[in-house]
């Protein structure tokens, strides 16, 4: 096979003349993350939005495409690579085996597996390729029943070699215990290995791959080419580096960044074309590759509107399918919903439990006082600013400090590599923690002591539509805890808003929901409530500029115990600003204990570690908020 060329546009009209060419419609999806449902696009009008017709409105665009290209003698070719259901109650409630069912209607070609979907195991992954009636392909993943290396599709006479590639960096993404027994091997001696065995029966190379275009595609190339030049050794990170490497490649179609663009990225050198979909279901990339059915190549391309390739799903221009729509809805009614749980045989089968402190730092490098108390709850908000932000040196400070403060539960914000967490909570043996299912990037976490708690239910409202809430929805944690006979019901959320540009309207709006789900959580009895996290605003703020009135005009449920210490310049919570951006608030159940012996302090972690610029640079910009309740134990 020799590497395809783009031909100039006098050949491309002699072909169209004598009919050799016809259109070959590549729709790509990547990073759908569950949100397949009718959801607002409040990123072109928060308040007046357009629906988005979602995975019903897609279903229409294809299979109008499909009867269009028939007639026409085209082709449509459907792909995804990757995400499918992590990110949504929707996807992860079964699996994403629904997100199979619409794919299946959908007609998918392929799809390469992504990093989150492998969020409920191997074994579900494995499920889900069974339950499809499309191949999974990954040619460089070992390990999951079900995977093949590639698949051969023919348009119209002209044999495509479709090979599946998956990012080498999976553990960076997920809990070991989601990827055990799960190798990937190199990228490109496997695309080596998979060309030389496809060759001599496909006319062009796709790749369908996990890689992703990252954002700012022309930086990140420009970067790249400088390492090149200086002789920088590095694995293959993305899709366009992938692009520059291989001149044997027609067509790259990636996922794992939900960054689109409207345009293909064509390497400069040896023109291989790379094609990434926005995520969320958002639209339906669309390129159209005009083929030379006679010489076997892409002559040249073009784009299905005048914006270019991203085809939004707006129902004013796309009309969802009736029957794709009523099923899609169904599944979310079924739903269930953390309010309408019942615990109360769960906490009867817990007996006495002993809740002493006895935790053990691993490491003694240094000199951090416990502010755990026998007496008291301590519950501690902590930015932990892009964890880890300095690898190993990073992770065995942190848990160093964890151990040596002694607290009980710890909410976390910015969590940027899940395996890197996993693996220091593996070094603190008395905690267990939680994460943020439906984060699309930064994942909160809750820390707790595991002889203290027991995990009743978790939910992440508003996640179906979670802009106001910047793609990070509330990590919302019912607990049971228990010290001796003591036994009390406890709603812990943890949370990290909107910052900068819009940032303001967005932090009103999310408080204004927020406040509707714990009104309804205190109305059927939940009183117990701490809400703790990254607010990324003050509290001290009046007027237009309040982000949280909802809650501060709600004093008979709501009382932000930080109010005590905003003004204390010597307990910035930001201080690098400075500014007082983190914040504890409970409601009315914990008021009177509080008042009476309740504690709230800003933990200056950087007095004992050597200064605020140590601290910066191997921590976090945030200092964490550590509120005490004296509760029995």
């Amino acid at each position: 096979m020799r590497k395809i060329t783009i031909l100039f546009l006098n050949v491309i009209f002699v072909n169209l003349l004598f009919s050799n060419s016809f259109k070959l419609h590549l729709l790509f999806t990547n990073n759908i993350h569950g949100a397949i449902h009718e959801v607002p696009a409040r990123f072109i009008n928060p308040e007046f939005s357009p629906i988005l017709a979602g995975g019903a409105g897609a279903f229409t665009y294809a299979s109008k495409l499909r009867k269009e290209a028939k007639l026409k003698e085209d082709f449509v070719m459907l792909t995804d690579a990757g995400n499918i259901f992590q990110g949504s109650q929707l996807g992860t409630y079964d699996g994403g085996a629904n997100i199979i069912k619409w794919m299946n209607w959908m007609a998918y070609d392929a799809l390469v597996p992504g990093v989150r979907d492998f969020d409920q195991g191997v074994n579900n992954l494995s499920q889900l390729a069974f339950e499809a009636d499309f191949p999974f392909i990954a040619s460089n993943l070992e390990g999951v029943d079900g995977i093949e290396d590639y698949k051969i599709i023919n348009a119209n006479g002209v044999k495509i070699g479709l090979i599946g590639l998956i990012t080498p960096f999976i553990s960076e993404g997920l809990l070991p215990e989601y990827y055990q027994g799960v190798a990937v091997s190199d990228i490109m001696k496997t695309l080596g290995t998979q060309i030389e065995k496809i060759r001599s029966e496909v006319d062009l190379i796709f790749v369908l791959s996990h890689l992703g275009i990252p954002y700012d595609r022309e930086d990140e190339y420009h970067d790249f080419i400088k390492d090149i030049e200086q002789g920088v050794e590095r694995p293959i990170r993305n899709a366009i580096e992938l692009a520059h490497f291989t001149d044997e490649v027609d067509v790259i179609i990636t996922g794992g960044v939900s960054k689109g663009y409207d345009t293909p990225w064509v390497d400069p050198t040896n023109h291989t074309i790379v094609l990434q979909n926005y995520g969320n279901l958002t639209g339906i990339g669309h390129l159209v590759l005009h083929i030379d059915n006679q010489n076997k190549v892409i002559e040249n391309y073009s784009f299905p509107t005048e914006r270019g390739m991203m085809v939004n799903l707006f129902t004013d221009d796309i009309w969802p399918d009736k029957v794709i729509q009523d099923s899609i809805k169904n599944w979310i009614d079924a739903l269930p919903s953390l309010e309408k749980s019942d615990y109360s045989k769960q906490i009867a089968d817990i007996g006495e439990v002993d809740c002493s402190s006895n935790i053990q730092s691993k490491y003694s490098f240094l000199d951090i006082p416990a502010l755990g108390k026998e007496s008291t709850l301590d519950i501690m908000t902590w930015n932990m600013e892009r964890f880890p932000l300095k690898g190993d040196s990073t992770m065995q400070a942190v848990a160093e400090i964890i151990a040596d403060l002694d607290v009980d539960i710890i909410g976390v914000q910015e969590v940027i590599k899940i395996g890197d967490f996993a693996k220091m909570m593996s070094w603190l043996p008395q905690y267990d923690f939680i994460l943020s299912k439906h984060s699309s990037f930064l994942e909160q976490a809750i820390i707790f002591k595991k002889n203290m708690f027991t995990v009743l239910g978790q939910d992440e409202p508003f996640a179906m539509d979670d802009y106001f809430f910047a793609g990070r929805p509330p990590l919302v944690v019912d607990f049971l805890y228990h010290c001796g006979s003591v036994k009390q019901k406890i709603c812990i959320v943890n949370m990290h808003l909107k910052c900068c540009g819009d940032g303001l309207y967005r932090r009103q709006q999310s408080m204004k929901q927020l406040h509707g789900f714990l009104s309804k959580k205190m109305n059927i009895g939940d009183k117990n409530i701490v809400v703790i996290g990254d607010w990324n605003d003050e509290i001290q703020d009046s007027g237009i500029y309040q982000s949280f009135r909802s809650f501060i005009n709600d004093k008979e449920n709501f009382l932000f115990v930080t109010e005590k210490i905003v003004n204390d310049p010597k307990q910035q919570s930001y201080p690098t600003w400075p500014s007082f951006l983190d914040h504890i608030m409970i409601s009315s159940g914990y008021f009177d204990i509080y008042e009476e012996l309740g504690v709230i302090r800003s933990v200056n972690i950087d007095e004992w570690i050597g200064g605020w610029s140590q601290y910066e640079s191997l921590i976090s910009d945030h200092r964490p908020i550590l509120l005490s309740l004296p509760l029995e134990k």
